[in-house]
């Protein structure tokens, strides 16, 4: 089927659906974990680390908590010939499914935040992460899973589209170069585990 250029070019330059929106900048905000969760966490181990902010007042007017990009979970599956082991005759085997990839594996997130004031990363994200390698995922008690929920506006401040996971924690504070290089924003790079994620 070929396409006619002219409408093409025609619709794109005139039918609002194609327009594109810049800045391209999501906004995040963070619930459940809070900094006295985190606090009381890293006081009991002894750990000089203490998160100096929460989420929600990261997010509170200011939206300091701004991503320049956020790579979306994988969905994987592996694939094992069928039937395995027996002769096919010099015919190809066919796939049967084996299973889904593993969690940590297929359900990441990474965001790279845009810091500005706020040093966010240690403020919040470190201790955070911190805290989740003294007391885990599966002591009761204290809960350092959160809810994160990513939405990107228009020019005119119209929502288009948005993202929340569920139980999310953060797996990787990314490490980064203080230099005195002509960048106006430092990206602060976190990636994160979710038990699940779903359209706003």
């Amino acid at each position: 089927m070929s396409v006619n250029i002219n409408e093409f070019f025609s619709a794109f330059a005139n039918d609002q659906k194609f327009f594109l929106n810049l800045p391209v900048l999501w906004s995040v905000t963070i619930d459940g974990v809070t900094q006295g969760s985190i606090n009381s966490v890293l006081s009991e181990a002894g750990e000089k680390w203490q998160a100096k902010t929460s989420a929600q007042s990261m997010t509170k007017g200011g939206n300091i908590l701004v991503a320049q990009s956020v790579v979306l979970p994988t969905e994987g599956s592996t694939f094992d010939p069928y039937p395995s082991g027996s002769s096919m005759g010099g015919f190809l085997p066919g796939y049967g499914h084996a299973n889904r990839q593993n969690f940590l594996n297929d359900r990441q997130v990474s965001v790279n935040f845009l810091e500005t004031e706020v040093d966010i990363e240690h403020n919040f994200f470190r201790p955070w992460a911190i805290a989740l390698g003294i007391k885990g995922l599966v002591e009761d008690g204290v809960s350092l899973k959160g809810t994160m929920e990513v939405r990107q506006y228009s020019n005119a401040g119209v929502f288009i589209k948005g993202y929340r996971f569920n139980k999310i924690f953060p797996t990787a504070v990314e490490g980064y170069t203080l230099d005195y290089a002509d960048t106006d924003f430092k990206i602060k790079s976190v990636t994160f585990a979710c038990e699940n994620y779903q359209q706003i």
